[in-house]
């Protein structure tokens, strides 16, 4: 179906649209010209450094220009990227660097502190090539990526790619206490950019103003919105007065918001006030969000929502509930279709199968499972976790759901023991390790309990040794270091004993009950 390599795709757009304005980051303003050149001047860097293709390289960085042309230099070049969450504790970060084997590592000054602690601890050969786009923030052993720019030529000419290179790498928490990696080629990942394309009526020359992280959800609409001749804006995070700004002052078209961005926007202020005439196309996903402030949200903004859901696994392209599927809801009245996922996109056959990979029958809970040419190759390095994933064909995503007469899929549960925060996904295997490190800690069971601004806040039941005098405030800060503030509980509830199975495990389903009473689904 997809017979292209992202450098090709980049090429094609900036030959297109050559004068028009790519990206725009505070007062920078920088044509697609530009962003093409740096783009192969970084790739020819990295290649000069001693890469070579297939090789993977890390990076860590807030959203700025720079973070782009080290992505899509890599890619451009042959090389596999391996974004890394900024918002993981130092432990995990060093373990995905060493997990995937990256020779190189691009960052700025931010983490250049935390990246110094890692690097010392790193064996030869990984992170070999420490670039920083700052000069005065390098690591030991490293360089400013500067130097190497300096003496590469911005002139077409790509090396070769092939299709079915490695794209990169997405690091995803495990439920077995590790993140794993996900691996993409250039046809796996480019296949759901375009589904974006075809999904979400993203139109011409759109301003897409990105709030969430571009190394990851967000960073997926940069290159569909240059396909388009568009304009990517580089908002930094997420800011309600910053986004408003941006929407009066650069006449924002489209962003990705998580439910609780959302929230926030329809609570801020200034939001009744604000000029979002501009605004077409709102995307939001990564957590379900509640039926009553979508509406609000619609009411407010007009018909402009359109919901994805999808895996790391499958990049945001499983599902889709459209911006007219929005509209209809409430031209008709029947809001229950705003609280499903959407039906399939069209790229993708989506069934819910049971644990034989038979298809349920209509109305009944089955796991969503789903084929297309946007699949991961697998887990990198995991053949065991790959197979079990990757069953006959299909990606087996661990969420139960139900689907209607219509084809909307409600999903009704996991499978997987995991927690949707705020967009981001929690493991509790890896909340209730960190706690366990503490030496007042004698028991702890990790849930995700319903909460209005989350969707899910993580929630830590915890035993104490009696002798111990610890509040939940210092375990909380616990785990923050150990795991970052992502993976940190909202709350913590002393006890004196977790509910057990009968075989002598954490009774979750139990003790989740006492905080989900009256929810019509065990997820939020």
């Amino acid at each position: 179906m997809f017979d292209h390599t992202i450098g090709r795709l980049l090429e094609n757009a900036a030959r297109a649209y050559g004068a028009r304005t790519a990206i725009i980051a505070g007062d920078r303003r920088i044509s697609y010209a530009e962003m093409i050149g740096q783009v192969r001047r970084t790739g020819r860097a990295l290649l000069a450094a001693g890469l070579e293709r297939g090789d993977r390289v890390a990076l860590l960085m807030p959203d700025r220009p720079e973070v782009l042309y080290a992505y899509y230099g890599a890619l451009w070049a042959g090389l596999g990227v391996v974004p890394i969450n900024a918002r993981l504790g130092a432990a995990d970060q060093e373990y995905i660097i060493t997990d995937s084997g990256a020779r190189a590592i691009v960052h700025d000054a931010t983490y250049a502190e935390r990246l110094s602690g890692i690097v010392a601890k790193l064996d030869n050969g990984v992170l070999a090539h420490r670039l920083s786009v700052d000069p005065l923030a390098t690591l030991d052993g490293g360089i400013p990526l500067e130097l190497l720019l300096d003496k590469q030529s911005d002139a077409p000419g790509a090396p070769e790619v092939s299709p079915d290179d490695l794209y990169g790498i997405y690091y995803t928490g495990g439920t077995t206490g590790r993140p794993k990696g996900v691996a993409h080629t250039h046809r796996t990942f480019g296949s759901a950019l375009f589904s974006e394309l075809l999904e979400l009526g993203l139109g011409e020359a759109d301003t897409f103003a990105h709030c969430a992280p571009l190394t990851h959800a967000s960073g997926g609409f940069v290159l569909p919105i240059w396909m388009r001749g568009g304009t990517n804006l580089v908002l930094g995070g997420f800011d309600p007065d910053r986004l408003l700004d941006a929407m009066a002052k650069d006449r924002v078209t489209a962003t990705l918001l998580v439910p609780t961005m959302i929230y926030v926007l329809l609570d801020h202020p200034a939001t009744s006030a604000a000029d979002t005439s501009s605004l077409k196309t709102v995307v939001y996903g990564a957590a379900p969000m509640g039926t009553e402030r979508l509406v609000e949200g619609l009411e407010r903004f007009g018909p402009v929502f359109a919901q994805l859901y999808g895996q790391t696994e499958a990049p945001n392209q499983l599902t889709v509930l459209r911006k007219d599927d929005h509209a209809e809801a409430i031209r008709t009245g029947d809001l229950t279709p705003l609280s499903s996922c959407g039906r399939p996109v069209a790229i993708a056959d989506v069934r819910l199968l049971d644990d034989d990979l038979n298809e349920v029958a209509p109305g009944t809970e089955g796991e969503i499972c789903a084929r297309g040419p946007h699949v991961m190759t697998g887990y990198w390095n995991r053949p065991e976790e790959t197979a079990a994933a990757l069953r006959d064909g299909w990606l087996c995503t661990g969420d139960i759901a139900r689907s209607d007469e219509r084809g909307f899929l409600y999903i009704v549960d996991r499978k997987k023991d995991m927690i949707i925060s705020g967009g981001y996904n929690v493991y509790p295997k890896e909340v209730e390790a960190a706690l366990f490190t503490h030496p007042a800690v004698r028991d702890a069971c990790v849930i995700g309990v319903p909460d209005d601004k989350w969707g899910e806040a993580v929630k830590a039941v915890v035993v104490l040794d009696p002798a111990a005098n610890v509040s939940a405030d210092e375990l909380i800060g616990w785990v923050k270091a150990a795991k970052g503030s992502v993976n940190s509980p909202k709350t913590i509830d002393f006890v004196d004993a977790i509910p057990l199975t009968a075989v002598g495990k954490h009774d979750k389903p139990t003790l989740r009950k006492q905080y989900w009473g009256g929810k019509t689904r065990a997820v939020n």
